[in-house]
């Protein structure tokens, strides 16, 4: 049964995820014909990949779902947990993409936890505010820290946010652990990129807190048997 009811959110992601993605593909091409900045061949690159794969994005959707209530249950929590990842996935290929981190999904995703918490699901609300203070000040933190000392700008304040997100959602006493998974994540990411590439390039950190979160959201679900 648990199979079952991840088939089914995997197939309603897989729909609504090439549904959304028509809409991120013009949203994307309006900031490339902006000439954003920051918009550059990295950027570019990973785009031009994605609309050439246009199954990747969704099966990846698909497949969190599956995983998800796969591990957990059906009830309230685990679809409001595949909702979850579908907001983090999005989050992440946007990032990769772009280098943005878009109030308009990163701020009615962190309420949408505490909400959640409200209502009784997941971890405490205590937790979950305390989750989202943390997570904005440990970034916040070394961003205006790296900032001032450098007068350069390490990572961008999107990823201040995205942390109080996940923070929000799966508590304090997680934040440690996702963020030493998602550093570690991200230096072999960069290693890999910087060999690739045969020089040292610029890499958003959005992506490695996304799939370390994820990770760890699986591993309490298994653990608890829920």
């Amino acid at each position: 049964m648990p199979f079952l009811n991840g088939l089914v959110a995997a197939l309603l992601g897989f729909g609504l995820a090439h549904w959304g993605q028509g809409h991120l593909n013009r949203w994307i091409h309006g900031l490339d014909e902006a000439r954003i900045p920051w918009m550059n061949q990295q950027t570019v690159w990973v785009h031009d990949f994605r609309t050439r794969h246009p199954h990747l994005f969704p099966g990846l959707v698909a497949s969190s779902a599956l995983t998800t209530l796969w591990l957990g249950r059906a009830d309230l929590q685990g679809w409001a947990f595949v909702g979850l990842q579908w907001g983090l996935l999005l989050l992440a290929f946007i990032d990769l993409e772009t280098q943005l981190l878009p109030d308009g999904l990163t701020q009615p995703l962190l309420w949408s936890g505490l909400i959640f918490h409200g209502l009784g699901g997941g971890v405490s609300l205590e937790q979950g505010l305390w989750g989202a203070v943390l997570g904005y000040l440990m970034l916040a933190g070394v961003y205006w820290g790296f900032r001032g000392w450098t007068k350069r700008e390490g990572m961008g304040l999107g990823d201040v946010k995205l942390l109080a997100v996940i923070g929000a959602w799966m508590g304090a006493a997680q934040l440690p652990l996702i963020l030493m998974g998602a550093a570690s994540l991200g230096v072999v990411g960069g290693l890999c990129l910087g060999w690739r590439k045969g020089r040292n390039i610029a890499f958003p950190f959005g992506p490695f807190m996304v799939l370390a979160a994820e990770c760890i959201l699986w591993m309490n679900l298994q653990g608890r048997g829920a």
